[in-house]
């Protein structure tokens, strides 16, 4: 028992030992490895930045009109108020967004169609069970208990899915004729395999909010799938021009649809004086340089826009359209 008490350390016995112990190992410099190298820059490795800020202005812009679209359309298809917004636009290596994902989640595995790769578009499980059982008649409140999907209910939700789809090829519609679609589904993140775990993705995470319940929507899509569509990325581009003057022409057409003008069938026309005008009289006859059977020009808005026939439409005077005045300013 004496042995034991003499091996325990007194407490001046423990700081004098500490104090040694300090001394010994000297005045310690913490040193800054930026100061004094210009070329030593900090990095994160896991949230790599490749698009500019520019370009993710413009997709933030591009994603925040497909998010009210998909809430529309969502909306009318379950009968009930479905708010979608955009929570952010991230850039993260594929592995990051795999461990990210729920054990259970609803993963619809997507063909970029006419980019060559694919891309993927999550739903949160618990999210998926509300729609559930707001399609079947329900409130659509939170579910307590997580589950994998029925076949029924993953029919159900492939519809949701294509709806989200179909809005998202119209917003890049005016970069880029998408046809983007289904490949596969599944609920365990262990199965997507659509990158490397290194491959830079680019994550548009949406919230989707119902009456009674929310929850979180993914589309991810790998960075070098995406890298022809750059050079189009551009608010003057010309697919984006011509999807505008396309726009412009249907919306001028309904517009002028009901505008009335007046269209004049001119047989010919004659070089008169004043003094000739003056002695007219009744039955008498001015002689044009045109003949009956030639084609007479037809006038809108008096400027000559067409040549046409003279004839009967059934009790009625007609003019026949026979071609175009291409020489005459209309």
């Amino acid at each position: 028992m004496a042995d034991i008490e003499s091996a325990i350390l007194s407490t001046d016995e423990v700081e004098r030992l500490l104090e040694t112990f300090h001394e010994s190992q000297g005045p310690t410099v913490q040193t800054d490895l930026g100061e004094g190298d210009e070329r030593i820059r900090y990095y994160d490795f896991k949230r790599p930045n490749t698009i500019s800020r520019d370009k993710k202005r413009m997709l933030q812009k591009l994603f925040e009109t497909t998010a009210y679209r998909i809430g529309r359309d969502i909306s009318n298809y379950l009968r009930s108020s479905v708010k979608v917004s955009l929570n952010s636009i991230d850039e993260l290596s594929f592995e990051i967004f795999k461990n990210t994902c729920s054990e259970l989640i609803f993963i619809n595995i997507l063909r970029l169609k006419p980019l060559k790769g694919y891309g993927c578009l999550t739903l949160d499980m618990g999210l998926c069970l509300s729609i559930m059982e707001k399609a079947f008649g329900g409130s659509g409140k939170s579910q307590s208990e997580i589950r994998k999907l029925t076949d029924t209910e993953m029919a159900i939700l492939e519809n949701i899915v294509k709806i989200i789809i179909e809005k998202l090829n119209i917003s890049w519609k005016q970069y880029d004729d998408m046809s983007w679609g289904i490949s596969d589904t599944t609920m365990e993140p262990r199965y997507l395999n659509i990158a490397t775990d290194a491959e830079v993705v680019l994550v548009a995470s949406f919230a989707i909010n119902l009456e009674y319940s929310f929850g979180e929507m993914k589309l991810c899509i790998p960075v070098s799938v995406m890298e022809g569509m750059w050079e189009k990325f551009h608010s003057d581009n010309p697919s984006d021009s011509n999807v505008n003057a396309k726009e412009d022409a249907e919306k001028l057409n309904k517009l002028a649809k009901d505008f009335k003008i007046v269209v004049t069938g001119v047989l010919d026309e004659a070089n008169v004086t004043v003094s000739d005008i003056a002695n007219l009289k009744e039955g008498d006859v001015l002689r044009l340089n045109n003949k009956i059977t030639n084609n007479l020009k037809i006038a809108v808005e008096g400027k000559n826009k067409f040549y046409g026939k003279l004839g009967l439409f059934g009790l009625k005077k007609a003019i026949q359209i026979t071609a175009l005045i291409e020489d005459e300013s209309t």
